[in-house]
């Protein structure tokens, strides 16, 4: 009981904890126009023991970004893996693989595609699996500031292991993407809030959202602060379910 106890503390206030069911891929996106590549990595790690109660947490996450000479094309890479174990009792275990391509077909408008795969064993959907096309939309986009809007079709799979059965969906995904750097201090602030409505029934609906802070150390290794929400307001067993999780970890740059 003791260790319970422990455990769902540690959980609710989410400190060093996991990326939630639903990764916002925006905010590990690069916003620079003129660096063709870059490659980040995220890890924490965490443990606890208590008169030998012990807390298990490691989470890495791998992002990287390819663009074209012509910087029309681009070409994006997101992985990450979370878990958090006691006496060899996994109590979050997910995982998730992200891909993306966007072309530029005006400076304000791009075409972007995705391919996206993710597991997590705490929720009633299990997996999820999802491809997608749309447009995305450049609102405002200066030296500090940038806001993007972006529409897209997706197709999604849904397993759930809690009642061996698989789900398919048609989804609109709809998307607003906000950030700032401050000219000073160069710390970046991220905000992303998705909205994913089935086309056949609006009324069941994914929301998530991402507000993210970083704050440089150097040329190559910040720290950064992260809070993620995500809602799905009818679940495979007709509930709704949310999940939030507040991140803090050292950030490599490459």
């Amino acid at each position: 009981m003791r260790l319970h106890s422990l455990i769902l503390i540690f959980l609710c206030f989410g400190a060093n904890s996991l990326y939630a069911q639903v990764v916002n891929i925006e905010s590990a996106r690069m916003q620079t126009d003129s660096v063709r590549f870059v490659l980040s990595n995220d890890f924490s790690f965490r443990y606890n023991d208590n008169d030998g109660n012990y807390i298990f947490e490691v989470s890495d996450a791998i992002y990287t970004q390819l663009k074209s000479k012509d910087f029309r094309k681009l070409y994006f890479f997101l992985g990450n893996f979370g878990l958090i174990r006691s006496k060899g009792e996994d109590f979050s275990n997910n995982w998730l693989m992200h891909f993306r391509f966007n072309y530029r077909l005006t400076r304000v408008i791009r075409l972007e595609t995705f391919v996206q795969s993710q597991g997590n064993q705490l929720l009633d959907v299990s997996g999820r699996h999802l491809f997608g096309a749309g447009l995305r939309f450049r609102a405002i986009a200066t030296e500090h500031i940038r806001l993007y809007l972006a529409n897209s079709y997706m197709y999604e799979q849904e397993l759930s292991d809690a009642l061996n059965q698989k789900f398919y969906n048609h989804r609109n995904n709809t998307y607003m993407s906000f950030s700032v750097v401050l000219p000073n201090s160069k710390i970046n602030i991220t905000n992303i809030l998705y909205y994913q409505p089935l086309y056949r029934d609006i009324s069941n609906y994914n929301i998530s959202e991402q507000f993210k802070i970083e704050v440089p150390l150097g040329e190559k290794i910040s720290v950064n602060s992260s809070f993620y929400y995500f809602f799905d307001s009818q679940t495979p067993s007709n509930r709704s379910q949310y999940t939030s999780t507040i991140y803090i970890g050292i950030g490599i740059n490459i």
